[in-house]
């Protein structure tokens, strides 16, 4: 956030929103009239909230261009920014470009990466929920009790239920169990994720939403969870607290072949302000 927003005069990126719900603080910037942001220490493994998906999609953009900070590194590479536009149907790029390094996962990806086991079986399967296990969850604080149950989901609660703790408070990776198997931390619980699924009426030209999957936050839509259903569709520029990204990269198999892995997805958390 702080490569898009800090910039020289007259040199803002377009369709740019800053989260709504994430503990990075304000800080001073290095251009006037801009923004700048960090993360509070003990406060960056936090989830971040209400990104919307053409915001995804520019920082897929700035991850393919290798975080560079000049224009162009926002504006093309995964997606094309010049695509978008629209307030009640859309023209967006509708998937990544050929070549893409990385992107906003298709819907079969994110659920393959959340739900697909090599092992399950003897020959493969996927689990019914996004935890490995064929088990619905058990939403609400880590390290709690439900009905003498360990909890393993970060989802369907609030303070109100749990009088002491906040769902907006649990860091990544809480709930040692909350695995996919191949090692994904929270595909259950904190925020659903943008794909790049699209809804499409009969009869229109473009389109009207983009699907997001997994169970968000304090919601109580459990069933966000199950391999069989997804979280639904919104407008691309809709940016409530419930919405992140789980982003998805090509990374090398064995030998000189390049692969797009689903397994590489990566949560999306306070990478625009964190040094890695």
């Amino acid at each position: 956030m702080n490569a898009a927003f800090d910039r020289p005069a007259g040199d803002a990126i377009p369709f740019l929103g800053s989260p709504t719900s994430w503990t990075a603080e304000r800080i001073t910037p290095q251009n006037g009239g801009t923004r700048r942001w960090a993360a509070p220490a003990g406060g960056e493994m936090n989830v971040v909230g209400g990104v919307n998906w053409r915001t995804s999609a520019i920082y897929c953009n700035w991850l393919h261009n290798g975080k560079g900070t000049s224009r162009a590194a926002f504006m093309n590479g995964a997606y094309d920014v010049s695509t978008f536009g629209g307030n009640v149907t859309y023209t967006d790029q509708v998937t990544r470009s050929p070549g893409a390094q990385y992107w906003i996962p298709s819907i079969d990806e994110w659920i393959k990466a959340a739900h697909w086991d090599p092992n399950k079986n003897g020959s493969g399967d996927y689990w019914l929920w996004a935890n490995s296990s064929d088990t619905l969850p058990v939403y609400g604080p880590p390290s709690v009790l439900v009905n003498g149950q360990p909890t393993t989901a970060n989802a369907g609660w609030n303070g109100s239920i749990f009088p002491g703790y906040n769902p907006f408070d649990i860091p990544l990776n809480a709930y040692p169990t909350a695995l996919s198997p191949w090692g994904l931390v929270d595909t259950a619980g904190a925020t659903t994720e943008w794909t790049e699924e699209v809804l499409h009426i009969p009869g229109e030209q473009f389109f009207r939403e983009r699907f997001h999957e997994g169970s968000p936050w304090n919601r109580a839509v459990f069933f966000d969870d199950h391999v069989n259903t997804t979280g639904g569709g919104i407008f691309p520029t809709f940016d409530g607290y419930t919405q992140g990204l789980r982003v998805a990269a090509a990374v090398p198999l064995p030998g000189t072949m390049l692969g797009f892995v689903a397994a590489a997805l990566l949560r999306y958390r306070l990478a625009f302000v964190r040094r890695r």
